[in-house]
């Protein structure tokens, strides 16, 4: 079985080794302990729900199971969202705050009472977009198609909890709430060969790209190079984007998604451009949701 939690803790901490040389030479880190504004990230921890010692606001997390590297081995379809960076309130001058790793994020609303006493969903609409994607993609199949309006918040929530999945910011380094293209672009050609290496260690079969922004993905056009444009653009519907890019070869599908805190039209227009769209590709496609592994 091929150790995907290892491997990509070792690209982890030679990227972070670059990253706090490259750090050093900017002013704004002047005195600061840099690899702290590294995020860390990868596949989602399974293991017991505890309260963020780092904060006092109630924030939950997740601590590792050991198991994760298991589960995602084993996982019939492997889901992986792309998103940009962290948002700490820095930005080109200043550091912000310090960054938090990913891995053990949940989607679980700050407060006094830990999980499974803790029934209520965050009220972020990074994460309500991104659990509600992850239950939509999950069950949906060909001859079904799951409406936003068939579950409930705390269905989505819980299905969170259970489900191996996994997140990758492309820029490791911590920002504010927005990011220029340029900056993004930036980021992403000079630690291009560790982000490649992160995502082709993962091997997810559906590449979630939060990128979307002025009719450009760069995160959808950085997965195209990384599988050397073997995704192709599926214009299965006349005179309507879908969003849907498949790579028949290795079996992947990438989605064309917009930022998950994006909240414009609210959160069942988000989920439906998506989810209404992977329907229709799995009706071209029906065996897409059959497992993905050899072992299953």
């Amino acid at each position: 079985m091929i150790n995907f939690v290892a491997e990509n803790e070792r690209i982890l901490k030679e990227w972070c080794n670059k990253f706090v040389e490259d750090k050093k030479k900017e002013k704004k880190y002047i005195g600061e302990d840099i690899e702290k504004f590294f995020a860390y990230d990868g596949i989602m921890n399974k293991g017991e729900f505890a309260f963020d010692e780092n904060k006092s606001d109630g924030t939950i997390i997740r601590k590792p199971s050991g198991n994760e590297n298991t589960l995602w081995n084993d996982c019939p379809l492997r889901v992986l969202f792309l998103t940009k960076e962290e948002n700490t309130g820095g930005d080109e001058n200043t550091v912000g705050d310090e960054a938090w790793d990913v891995r053990a994020e949940t989607f679980h609303e700050k407060g006094d009472l830990l999980p499974p006493d803790n029934k209520t969903i965050s009220s972020s609409f990074f994460y309500c977009n991104e659990a509600c994607l992850l239950y939509g993609l999950l069950n949906t199949k060909p001859n079904k198609k799951i409406l936003f309006d068939s579950f409930s918040w705390q269905e989505a929530l819980e299905f969170s909890d259970e489900k191996i999945f996994a997140r990758i910011n492309c820029k490791k380094e911590v920002g504010g709430p927005s990011i220029s293209d340029y900056i993004l672009q930036k980021e992403i050609g000079k630690y291009y060969d560790p982000l490649k290496a992160q995502i082709i260690n993962l091997d997810a079969d559906i590449l979630i790209c939060c990128g979307s922004q002025n009719d450009e993905n760069l995160i959808l056009n950085t997965v195209y190079d990384i599988y050397e444009k073997e995704f192709k653009y599926m214009n299965f519907i006349d005179g309507k984007g879908t969003g849907m890019h498949y790579n028949k070869k290795r079996n992947k599908l990438a989605i064309d998604a917009y930022h998950l805190a994006y909240f414009k039209g609210g959160y069942k227009a988000r989920y439906s451009e998506i989810i209404d769209m992977y329907y229709e590709f799995l009706k071209i496609y029906p065996d897409f949701v059959n497992s993905h592994r050899d072992n299953k």
